[in-house]
């Protein structure tokens, strides 16, 4: 009997050292892939736009992608995070206290990245935020594929109507309520405020995602010491990374209620016409969110305030063109714009291409081909990621019997979307085909027709 319970005793302390052995690999397993990933997010690109070359695009291939400043910063707190990480490992060859705290705040590193790129870095996130408010304007129930799904395919596209631009390019809203009022309603405000928005996550790189990926993995590594699960320091993981995110929110949740309240006082000095007063809080606003520079309402009220100041700049001109085009006087107005479309300034370069284009959907809609042909060529040249302008082009190309143009399209098109990673880009791409089977239908070619069609089916 003694025998027998001395072997099951032996059996059972194996079994244990075993579980143990094998729960150690587990989390040297999880260390490793972590590290991994870490030195991986620093190769890797975080956030990308594509954007034309200096000299304006001549193909699809000739985008080039713009990165946020901030990006090297990060991957370099990534990497200083990662040495000092094993560096507390090295000193008692194992996962101590000040190991889970370095874990913890290199997990905060990241989810604050898109903070800085969206409203820290004006001229990428406006890029951003342009692109992806030409995808929606493009794909929403009310945009051009849905609006002209019915009954836009008969007579070669003839009865399709393109649907204008949105009057306002902005990246965030400012509140127009009181921090009081927060409620469930507010969420998607509270997190474009923090960065996370739908243009943020259709330009991201995989070095974000595995930044986030790599500082998890250490940070559950570091909670296992001597084979077993240190529940002490997960407790201090839970408080460090719940109190910086709190912090970090706090923070980045008050800027816009102040800039809120700068525009509310520009508002008002403009009304009681104290036009350099109202100006320098319109600058102030700026100063604290650097993105609102880049908001369409924005480069008008600064229009209008220095208009008033009898200043002489890209903003009044820009504002006197805008003018013009709402009394009709669509040449004067057009002859300012094209001249603004090689300003120095980003946000009056964007605006005055985005009244180019403007310009083009009415004479595309009034039947006046031609001229807008020559001014969606124009703007492509600038934006060659614009998915609304490619898939414009291609009913311009079928309306002119220009079969050539449209195939062109079609692949410009499966370039430019690929630039982006929602997973709507299939049906720009399949609706970039059926406009393809329309064009070989144009040179009879069946062959081609059957080709675009099934490549409409798996876009």
């Amino acid at each position: 009997m003694h025998t027998l319970r001395c072997a099951v005793v032996k059996v059972f302390q194996g079994a244990w050292a075993t579980a143990a052995s094998l729960n150690r690999l587990l989390f040297i397993g999880v260390g490793l892939l972590g590290t991994g990933a870490l030195l991986l997010s620093m190769r890797k690109s975080w956030f990308e736009v594509p954007q034309s070359p200096v000299g304006g695009a001549n193909s699809a291939f000739d985008m080039v992608a713009i990165k946020p400043e901030c990006a090297p910063l990060f991957q370099a707190l990534m990497g200083i995070g990662l040495i000092c990480l094993i560096a507390s490992w090295l000193r008692h060859r194992q996962w101590t206290l000040l190991s889970t705290i370095i874990a913890s705040l290199l997990c905060l590193v990241p989810l604050t990245f898109p903070y800085f790129v969206m409203l820290r870095s004006p001229v990428v996130s406006a890029e951003a935020a342009w692109l992806q408010l030409q995808h929606d304007n493009l794909l929403w129930l009310g945009g051009d594929i849905y609006n002209n799904a019915e009954f836009a395919h008969r007579g070669w596209k003839s009865k399709a109507y393109l649907i204008d631009l949105p009057q306002q390019l902005s990246v965030v809203k400012l509140p127009s309520w009181s921090p009081w009022e927060i409620g469930l309603d507010r969420c998607g405000d509270l997190l474009l405020w923090l960065g996370y928005s739908n243009a943020f996550c259709n330009f991201m790189c995989k070095g974000w995602t595995m930044a986030i990926v790599g500082s998890v993995l250490l940070l559950m590594s570091t909670l296992q010491r001597k084979s077993e699960f240190q529940f002490s320091h997960a407790g201090v993981a839970i408080s460090i990374f719940t109190i910086g995110s709190v912090m970090a929110s706090l923070i980045g949740w008050s800027l816009p209620f102040r800039a809120s309240n700068y525009i509310q006082r520009s508002s008002t000095l403009c009304s009681q016409r104290e036009f350099e007063t109202s100006l320098i809080e319109l600058d102030k606003a700026v100063a604290l969110l650097p993105v609102l520079g880049q908001d369409t309402y924005y480069v008008a009220q600064r229009g209008v305030l220095e208009r008033e100041l009898g200043l002489d700049t890209d903003y009044t001109r820009l504002g006197e063109a805008i003018d013009l085009e709402s009394d009709a006087r669509y040449d004067q107005a057009f002859a300012k714009i094209i001249q603004l479309t090689e300003s120095d300034d980003p946000a009056i370069r964007r605006e005055s291409l985005r009244a180019v284009m403007r310009f083009a959907i009415q004479d595309y809609n009034c039947a006046r081909f031609e001229l807008s042909a020559e001014r969606f060529q124009l703007v492509l040249r600038r934006q060659p990621c614009n998915l609304k302008l490619i898939y414009l082009m291609q009913l311009q190309g079928i309306r002119e019997g220009r079969p050539e143009l449209v195939y062109a399209m079609r692949d410009w098109m499966y370039e430019a979307s690929g630039k982006m990673a929602f997973g709507t880009k299939k049906i720009v791409r399949a609706a970039s085909n059926q406009h393809a089977v329309l064009a070989a239908g144009m040179d009879g070619n069946a062959e081609a027709i059957w080709a675009a069609q099934d490549r409409a089916k798996r876009p």
